[in-house]
């Protein structure tokens, strides 16, 4: 159970909490001991899936969190449950494991309610393996008077044990105290943040966990043929292409009608925030089933939250075998929906490993032309190319006039265009106008945004002024002397 592929993981997971430059203080423990209630607790958010439900947790999960002007990483970590009747259990184990070997900092978390058990015993004897620094917490002491009925885990041989419930707070602000006094010297240069955040979405079992596991080099996310085994955000930070880039794995999204208990819910929704905390949205989809319509709402929902997209058509060495065809795979997409035209596509497959490579390649290209700036010369320079392509139509019997264009955001980009009408303006032509500025600009992956808006002026540069509203006269001019 830990063997290499352990070793590997343990390694690879180093280096990256090396590169985020933070201590690392780790929560393990039997299942259902409250992890996951005090991760929340001390990150100061609801990242993790809380449940009455033994195991909720399978994959590590990962916040930064700041205590008396410390800042570290708590990492949340699977149920250490040796032996369990869950099929996954021991890749639980191996993957909470590997965290503590790479600690500063060790919780060792214990049930207050349940008392203790062999299990308990068992599970602290492996973890006291790892020689990381370690402290004893006893969970769900919710009243007064509660420290002395659980006197029965000083038998674990700790001199110092923290009683708390994390639950309610209760304790909490100490066993901080504790663990910042144990962490090791502040690192005299700052923690960097990520350059892009890509987010990984897809229906389940599309193979979203298996690219994340290819992409980060190692076992990060459990992977199983069981729809639904991502149920956390999973955070992986890593170096590519000259860039520091972090990816989170979602877990799959249904729709609505097929969401069935309360860890889903939950699941659901926080696929929803992780898009809304991403720059680019990697959409997965399985190439040998097609663009559903599921996938085409996924895509919608990145589109509407304004985010950059890369389709990643995984699976493809399944479709191949099946007949399709690269370019008949993308032109059906497109005339199927439309909307998807903007983003790029990469096909893969995680399986062989085919492809996947290319997929922070993509990522990255379309976080580039989601942040672009351009100058004012350059959109009026291609406005004029466009409007003498195709002469702009008429709008109310009125010949739409643009007159000007400049660009009023990024993120993804957005351009006004100045005219002499407001509304009414064909679907045809602002498609035309779109698709034209999307490849002089060089745009990749990113949806851009335009809009119109009329202008006191209607007359073309050069051209006699407009006349004067009826009304009100024209103010007189005083004779020049000679």
């Amino acid at each position: 159970m830990r063997g290499g592929s352990s070793g590997v993981a343990r390694g690879a997971e180093a280096k990256r909490i090396a590169a985020e430059g933070l201590p690392a203080v780790v929560l393990v423990g039997r299942a259902n001991a409250g992890k996951s209630t005090l991760f929340n607790r001390i990150a100061k958010g609801g990242r993790a899936i809380i449940s009455a439900i033994p195991g909720t947790t399978r994959d590590l999960n990962f916040a930064r969190a700041q205590h008396n002007d410390r800042e570290f990483v708590v990492v949340d970590s699977g149920g250490l449950e040796l032996g369990g009747r869950e099929r996954m259990t021991d890749r639980i184990v191996s993957e909470a494991l590997a965290a503590v070997g790479v600690a500063d900092v060790v919780v060792f978390l214990l049930d207050g309610k349940s008392g203790l058990s062999d299990a308990d015993t068992e599970a602290l004897g492996l973890v006291r393996e790892t020689g990381c620094p370690l402290i004893m917490a006893v969970n769900k002491i919710d009243r007064p008077g509660q420290e002395a009925q659980a006197s029965e885990f000083y038998a674990l041989g700790a001199d110092d044990i923290s009683f708390i419930s994390a639950a309610h707070g209760l304790g909490v602000a100490e066993l901080l105290d504790r663990i910042v006094a144990m962490l090791p010297e502040r690192d005299a240069t700052p923690a960097s943040g990520p350059d892009l955040r890509l987010a990984l979405v897809g229906r389940p079992n599309v193979g979203k966990s298996s690219l994340l596991n290819r992409l980060s080099g190692f076992e990060r996310a459990i992977v199983d043929d069981t729809p639904g085994t991502t149920r956390d955000p999973v955070d992986v930070r890593l170096s590519a292409e000259g860039r520091e880039v972090l990816l989170i794995d979602t877990a799959g999204i249904r729709r609505p009608t097929r969401v069935e208990g309360e860890l889903e819910h939950h699941s659901v929704g926080r696929a929803i925030e992780t898009i809304k905390r991403a720059n680019v949205v990697l959409l997965v989809i399985d190439a040998s089933e097609g663009i559903t319509d599921q996938d085409a709402r996924l895509a919608r929902l990145a589109d509407t939250n304004d985010r950059a997209m890369v389709i990643v058509c995984n699976k493809w060495d399944v479709a191949a075998k099946q007949g399709l065809k690269l370019a008949t795979f993308v032109r059906d997409a497109h005339e199927r929906y439309p909307f998807l035209e903007y983003a790029s596509m990469v096909f893969t497959s995680a399986l062989t490993g085919d492809g996947v490579s290319g997929i922070i390649a993509a990522a990255i290209a379309a976080g580039d032309s989601w942040r672009s700036v351009f100058q004012t010369s350059m959109l009026n320079r291609i406005l004029a190319e466009a409007t003498a392509a195709m002469d702009p139509p008429l709008v109310d019997r009125r010949r739409l006039n643009i007159m000007y264009v400049t660009q009023v955001g990024s993120a993804p980009p957005r351009l006004r265009f100045f005219t002499n009408v407001e509304r009414g303006i064909p679907a045809h032509y602002v498609r035309f106008l779109e698709t034209r500025f999307i490849k002089a600009l060089g745009l990749v992956g990113t949806p851009l945004r335009l809009d119109f808006r009329r202008t006191g002026r209607s007359w073309v540069q050069g051209s006699a002024p407009a006349r004067q509203p009826r009304g009100k006269p024209r103010p007189r001019q005083k004779p020049q002397r000679a």
